[in-house]
């Protein structure tokens, strides 16, 4: 009977590498759950937006914790999808024939997933979702030839409504299309009700931390009592930390070099990985690569990878999640001429010569009335 039920639970391989796929699953449907629960008090209005949030969040009866679930399962979604990928990755998948449609719809989910934490952190409106909209039109600016329009087709183009939309039905939709196609279809076979259940069991570890997170380490919800104030060290705003990556390269740098590190490497990273099983067609490990095969040098080379990777995605988070004045104006300001919100004056460190920076009324109002108070 002991052996049955081990065997149930742990068919599969038993390392926690093998399971954040079906995590990635969990974490997906925890998000339809929640969000549901979650339109029904929302509202899309431009001024009433972050009041239905505070609503939810302050007054209704386990709003608050729901609300934070669905924004702690968001991170850890994502972190769970670049931890699978890269598992897929070193495990070599892309050669094998027979994963070819799962690798592409596995890379293929990546962009729905990111557009729906896009999508969702703008929703609430509030100063960190007002001042990410701000960012996007910036971020698509560099874009050779058709960067302007763009620009201006984001900020003449947005409505919560739409988002809202793109974020509750189109989204969702393609993204379940594409988990039916990536596993679920073969799935059936064996049985879902039984895979879900299994990493249900094996992902509590997992969903017990999401819960915790979701007490303890909750959202902000006193805007405008708590306004960010990035000249005194206080409520500096900053995107997510998966967002950092790229938007990086706006706080540092100017013209090409920005449309290189921002745009063209993560564009470039997404086709090579979507087209990886199509460049070798062969049913084996290519010739030249059999010292893969080798325990040692497999995980040798995994092991460094995974180190390279850690180092990188540490180091730039750290670098943009810096807590300093400079940073903190910079996060809106961007050093770039042109810019719809403009660069930051030369003097902004200067309280003597702008005395508005010690007035904290000043300070609210520039934050949220930007266009009217500078």
């Amino acid at each position: 009977m002991k052996g049955k039920f081990l065997s149930f639970f742990f068919s599969e391989k038993v390392h926690f590498r093998h399971y954040f796929g079906g995590l990635s699953l969990l974490l997906v449907i925890l998000q339809l759950l929640t969000g549901i629960f979650l339109i029904f008090f929302y509202d899309p209005a431009l001024d009433n937006a972050y009041k239905s949030v505070q609503y939810l969040t302050n007054d209704v009866t386990g709003g608050g914790l729901l609300r934070n679930i669905h924004r702690w399962a968001a991170f850890l979604l994502f972190l769970a999808v670049i931890i699978h990928l890269i598992r897929c990755t070193l495990r070599w998948d892309f050669f094998n024939p027979a994963k070819r449609v799962l690798w592409l719809t596995g890379i293929l989910l990546s962009l729905p997933i990111f557009l729906l934490v896009v999508t969702g952190l703008i929703l609430p409106w509030e100063w960190k979702g007002y001042w990410f909209m701000e960012i996007i039109p910036n971020y698509f600016e560099f874009i050779p030839r058709i960067g302007s329009s763009l620009k201006a087709f984001f900020i003449d183009s947005f409505t919560l409504p739409r988002y809202q939309v793109i974020h509750i039905l189109i989204l969702p939709i393609v993204t379940l299309i594409l988990i039916d196609y990536h596993f679920l279809d073969k799935l059936r076979q064996r049985g879902v009700f039984t895979y879900i259940l299994r990493h249900t069991l094996l992902s509590l570890p997992f969903i017990i931390a999401v819960i915790v997170l979701s007490k303890y380490a909750t959202i902000p919800s006193n805007d405008p009592q708590e306004i960010p104030m990035p000249l005194e060290g206080r409520y500096i705003p900053a995107p997510e930390w998966y967002f950092l990556i790229l938007l990086l390269p706006l706080m540092y740098f100017k013209g090409k070099v920005v449309l290189i590190l921002s745009i063209i490497l993560p564009f470039l990273l997404f086709v090579i990985l979507s087209i990886l099983p199509y460049l070798y067609r062969g049913k084996k490990v290519p010739e030249g690569w059999d010292f893969l095969k080798k325990s040692r040098f497999r995980k040798l080379i995994k092991g460094v990878m995974v180190f390279l990777i850690f180092i990188a995605i540490t180091a730039l988070i750290y670098r943009g999640s810096y807590k300093s004045p400079t940073l903190g104006c910079n996060g809106c300001h961007h050093i770039n001429n042109g810019f719809r919100m403009g660069v930051v004056p030369k003097q902004f460190k200067d309280r003597n010569v702008l005395p508005n920076l010690n007035d904290n009324l000043w300070m609210m109002g520039h934050w949220f009335y930007p266009d009217e108070i500078y």
